[in-house]
């Protein structure tokens, strides 16, 4: 076995640790077991739902070109559109 399933059983994990490490303490084995269950629930999150809601036309732009292009398209009309500084207070 060159890489462990993801459904593989806690028997399956113990044999291929044996394999690759020799003998391991069950304490460990149940500690690495439950390490790597953990690490497979991990779910990266890359924005997709959000990026999904925008015009086609703004899917794929940064937030810095999303605001160049509506600041762009705000000049073009004749808007006169004036940046707040950073830190701005009402």
């Amino acid at each position: 076995m060159a890489v462990l399933p993801d459904g593989a059983s806690f028997e399956d994990f113990c044999e291929y640790v044996i394999i690759r490490r020799g003998a391991v303490p069950l304490t460990e084995l149940q500690e690495l077991y439950e390490r790597r269950i953990r690490l497979k629930s991990i779910i990266v999150n890359q924005g997709n739902g959000i990026d999904s809601t925008l015009p086609a036309d703004e899917r794929g732009l940064t937030k810095r070109q999303r605001e160049q292009k509506v600041f762009a398209e705000a000049k073009a009309q004749g808007r006169n559109i004036e940046k707040l500084p950073e830190k701005a207070t009402f």
